[in-house]
């Protein structure tokens, strides 16, 4: 509690901010990492994990809402790549076997989670750059990219179409890193240049992966690893931050289906050094992203309402290292480190962004120590850290909607007041300076 209030004074030296939803962490995987989260609703859902024990890829299955998971049946291979679960029970799994010259890299269906799988791969495939990502939209439609091809089937594996991506050959080639598909013939996939410069490009397609619109982006670390296709050809193409590089974290938006994209810098609020470690949009104008610091294990948590325009703080989670994000309908999960899963508290929002804006004053600030707090709405509860994050007062103050507080004699200094409404699932933080 102590190290998430103290990475949260962080910001409010820039910020003060309200949470209307907080990341809870779900201790429920030992021994195993995730990789990747694939829900259907927001209680069912799949994850492609690591597992320690056993230096294997899992595939995992929970039913309530990542409280309890379980292995799903049948294939216990080394080396899973990617996973595309349409619905409960069915979906796809991608799996490399560098020992089958023909085919090095496989895929499977399951109708049955996993108790039966049925290899629909074709008679000979990429064996890529190590790395192969799957997309289906339904039993019948899907996209596998591994390194610079693309192949796509419109009648469940039983035959594939081949694409080698535009301008490229399997001697000069670009790996598909990313792609997000919302028909069979709409999508972008996000690349990267196989090489030490790890430039990214974007390649939109409307015809089905036949033809190509490449947009290169030319800079240094932008391998394009996250893609977001909206249905109305807003698109967002994120590059994720592996390595330590000084340019400014940034998303490339599209309005017109790929055709176009303008890059939008992200404000990392006086985060030092800060990288974007993830990312995902659920329309043209909500979504959120993960920043952190290198070798450290706080992450910060950041919400969008205006298509990436701007950023309001969250919640901060303690990661070391952020794998994946994905926003369900009422809920979102992270992942990334052992026998870690954060999990976003649904809340009722009372009130809106302006009234939040108004919601608490504190008078006189800065002060001597003495003051009060006014609510425009009921406190259960209060709390004052310093800036090392200690509990220096704490008070249960049901009902109240004042409160005048008293720390004459107190260090100078910037102090973070938490204020909580447990009814309504408010937490409102304030930063009170102390002259």
């Amino acid at each position: 509690m102590y190290k998430k209030l103290f990475s949260i004074l962080t910001l409010l030296m820039v910020i003060s901010h309200v949470v209307i939803g907080q990341w809870v962490e779900l201790n429920t995987i030992p021994n195993q990492t995730i990789k990747k989260f694939n829900f259907i609703t927001d209680d069912i859902g799949y994850a492609l994990i690591y597992d320690l024990s056993t230096n294997k890829e899992l595939v995992l299955k929970t039913t309530d809402g990542g409280n309890q998971w379980d292995s799903i049946a049948g294939l216990n291979l080394l080396e899973f790549m990617d996973i595309s679960f349409i619905k409960d029970s069915v979906g796809f799994s991608v799996y490399r076997d560098l020992n089958n010259l023909n085919s090095p890299m496989k895929i499977y269906k399951t109708n049955d989670d996993g108790n039966n799988w049925l290899d629909i791969s074709p008679s000979s495939t990429n064996a890529g750059m190590g790395n192969s990502v799957v997309q289906f939209l339904d039993e019948n439609v899907g996209f596998w990219g591994v390194g610079s091809v693309l192949y796509k089937t419109t009648n469940g594996g039983n035959t594939w179409d081949t694409t080698l991506l535009s301008g490229t050959t399997l001697q000069n080639n670009v790996s598909i890193m990313s792609m997000d598909f919302i028909d069979q013939n709409n999508g972008v996939i996000g690349t990267w240049d196989n090489s030490f410069f790890y430039s990214g490009s974007m390649y939109s397609t409307n015809d089905g992966g036949n033809t190509f619109n490449i947009f290169n982006l030319n800079t240094y670390s932008t391998v394009v690893n996250h893609v977001n296709y909206m249905n109305n050809n807003t698109v967002y193409a994120s590059c994720i931050d592996v390595w330590s590089n000084e340019r400014t974290p940034f998303i490339s938006k599209s309005l017109d289906g790929g055709i176009s994209w303008d890059s939008i810098p992200i404000d990392t609020f006086n985060i030092y050094n800060a990288k974007l470690k993830t990312v995902d949009f659920t329309d043209d104008l909500n979504g959120k992203i993960v920043l952190k610091t290198l070798y450290s294990d706080t992450a910060y948590v950041f919400k969008t309402n205006d298509g990436a325009q701007s950023w309001v703080f969250e919640d901060t989670v303690f990661l070391y290292d952020v794998k994946d994000l994905q926003i369900t309908e009422n809920t979102a999960y992270l992942g990334g480190d052992v026998n870690e899963i954060y999990k976003l508290n649904s809340t009722v929002d009372v009130l809106n962004d302006s009234e939040y804006k108004a919601a608490i004053s504190i008078y006189p600030n800065p002060n001597n120590g003495a003051f009060y707090i006014n609510s425009s709405f009921t406190i259960y509860e209060m709390k004052i850290f310093n800036i090392q994050g200690k509990l220096i007062l704490q008070k249960t103050v049901n009902n109240n909607k004042q409160l005048e507080i008293n720390l004459s004699g107190s260090p100078k200094g910037i102090y973070l007041i938490q204020l909580i409404n447990q009814q309504d699932k408010v937490e409102i933080n304030k930063k009170l300076i102390i002259k």
